[in-house]
């Protein structure tokens, strides 16, 4: 394919450039939000000691730059955004759908023409403003300040699974700031190097609070917290469930015992523990916002409608809005199925995202670990409580939770948890006859709300799976990783197919292909990574992690 084709993402809009690894370094396309969150060039190393001025701004880059918020230059950290996850995974999990053929008719990641430009922005992204900041926290903390370090670990987890989980491979634990070659680890290598950061993460973290109760070193930096450590715990113990699912399947007594460990020693419980970036809408904002309605470039994935309407789901109207189609017709929610090729944007009329510039970006929530949990359960582990119970109780507190732009919860949930007839809905694109033929399907699935102790472990994986999914909104990077890791929920395949056969419409997008300034500059670390994944660095590859038996 000629990448040269695709060289912008829309009109008026400039592709930031993505400097190759070996320059990542030495310069960054995105701008390096305050690096000590004041001028470096007139900053001394004395004042940087002072107040944790330091390390702070690191911990606020790396924060502000695993999904990009800040409100920069040529909406930069939008436009990464958009590459990194509006462009990939909100749209491979079905979240949400591209309204926007952008200037190559709908040739590009949607349809599985894989763009260069748009999938090596993760990769790059990431190790600008997540393992650089965390790799100058760590000659800087290390011995000094085990707790801010510590905190970084938990933070650098959470940013670098979800690059592994796009690529596979990565140089990574021999990364060093300022390397000219950095060879590739195996997944399985990372993900148990993940591990052993979070335990010892966890332990420094918990011996800081039981000898400073109430302190917060780092409460002026910490966009999440507030830097309060004991919370800091529950989350990094709610990840660490996280990543012992997703190996679940390739090493069974590993996931549990790490996820029995995560349990017991305590996780997120309510929705006052969940992690929400917090912006203000001016200097930080929440990119949906302007992806949403400035480029008008997403909206409503075909999934979500057939879930939420099939459901009879009362979330549908705090997480979207509606739309008139055809013109004229009583307004209702609609959804774009992706691969859908039209022209333009004649798909914009769609149902819109419900979302502010101040809208929180959500990290991970209470709901999504009772839903981890009960999975846990399902499988005979330890997990504080039975799969239905679990199930139950992640519902209740996904619909406890204030989402989507008004910031409001959907209440109690009783009805919906015993509605054990609603299934998901057809779907029918109702804009071009021409293109709904095509993008019309029937229900894929025929999953209900309510437990059921007689279903077989797959059908109650699919029933956890599928409420853990729309909990998940609007992170379609976790639930794309979800479906891959599961099957589940049954996922619209895209309407065209254009990968030229590399990728199969029934197996869907497994994913994303080293960036091109990999094999330029990093070309014999690259051809390591590749032996290392197993298969050809293309999107119908299956991650380490990704074996369904």
């Amino acid at each position: 394919m000629n990448s040269n084709k695709f060289s912008t993402i829309k009109t008026g809009i400039s592709l930031r450039c993505f400097p190759v690894f070996i320059l990542l370094f030495l310069s960054a396309c995105t701008k390096n939000f305050l690096e000590h969150n004041t001028d470096p060039g007139k900053a001394t190393n004395e004042q940087l000691k002072y107040d944790n001025l330091g390390l702070g701004g690191f911990i606020t880059q790396m924060q502000t730059e695993i999904f990009p918020v800040l409100n920069n230059k040529e909406n930069a950290d939008v436009n990464n955004y958009q590459l990194i996850y509006s462009l990939m995974g909100d749209i491979y999990s079905g979240h949400q759908g591209t309204s926007n053929a952008f200037n190559n008719n709908g040739v590009n990641n949607s349809t599985y023409a894989m763009v260069p430009d748009w999938y090596g922005a993760a990769f790059a992204n990431a190790y600008t403003n997540v393992m650089s900041p965390w790799f100058d926290i760590k000659g800087r903390s290390e011995l000094s300040s085990p707790s801010t370090y510590a905190l970084a670990q938990i933070i650098k987890v959470m940013g670098m699974h979800r690059i592994t989980d796009t690529y596979g491979p990565l140089p990574y634990l021999k990364f060093s700031k300022g390397s000219i070659s950095t060879p590739y680890d195996a997944q399985e290598v990372i993900y148990n190097s993940f591990f052993e950061d979070l335990n010892v993460a966890i332990a420094t973290l918990k011996d800081f609070v039981q000898k400073n109760p109430g302190a917060k070193p780092l409460a002026k930096f910490d966009l999440i917290y507030g830097g309060d450590f004991v919370q800091w715990l529950k989350f990094a113990n709610s990840l660490k469930l996280r990543l012992a699912m997703r190996i679940a399947n390739v090493n069974p007594a590993k996931a549990q015992l790490a996820a029995e460990e995560a349990i017991s020693a305590g996780v997120m419980l309510g929705n006052d523990d969940n992690a929400l970036l917090k912006v203000n809408g001016v200097s930080t904002v929440n990119p949906l916002f302007t992806i949403t309605y400035a480029y008008n470039d997403t909206r409503m994935g075909a999934n979500m409608e057939s879930f939420l309407k099939g459901f009879k789901d009362p979330r549908i109207g705090l997480l979207f809005n509606k739309s008139a189609l055809p013109a004229g017709s009583v307004e209702d929610y609609h959804g774009i199925r992706n691969g859908s090729r039209f022209s333009g944007r004649d798909y914009s009329s769609f149902s819109t995202l419900n979302v502010k510039l101040n809208t929180p970006v959500q990290w991970m929530t209470a709901a999504e670990v009772y839903f981890l949990r009960a999975e846990a359960a399902l499988r005979n582990w330890s997990a504080g409580g039975t799969a239905q119970a679990l199930y139950e109780t992640g519902i209740k507190t996904a619909f406890s939770q204030n989402i989507g732009g008004d910031g409001k919860a959907a209440g109690d949930a009783s009805t919906y948890i015993n509605d054990g007839t609603s299934k998901p809905a057809a779907y029918a694109d109702p804009k071009t006859p021409g293109n709904g033929v095509a993008a019309n399907s029937p229900n894929l699935s025929t999953i209900t709300i309510k437990w059921n102790a007689g279903s077989s472990f797959n059908v109650n994986l699919e029933r956890i799976i599928t409420q853990k999914w729309i909990a998940l909104y609007p992170d379609g990077q976790e639930a794309w990783s979800e479906f891959r890791r599961t099957g589940f929920p049954k996922i619209f395949p895209v309407v065209n197919n254009l990968s030229n056969g590399l990728i199969s419409s029934d197996k869907q997008i497994r994913r994303s292909p080293f960036p091109q300034n990999e094999y330029l500059n990093n070309s014999a670390a690259v051809s390591q990574g590749i032996s290392l994944l197993g298969g050809p660095d293309h999107g119908g590859t299956p991650l380490w992690w990704d074996k369904r038996p």
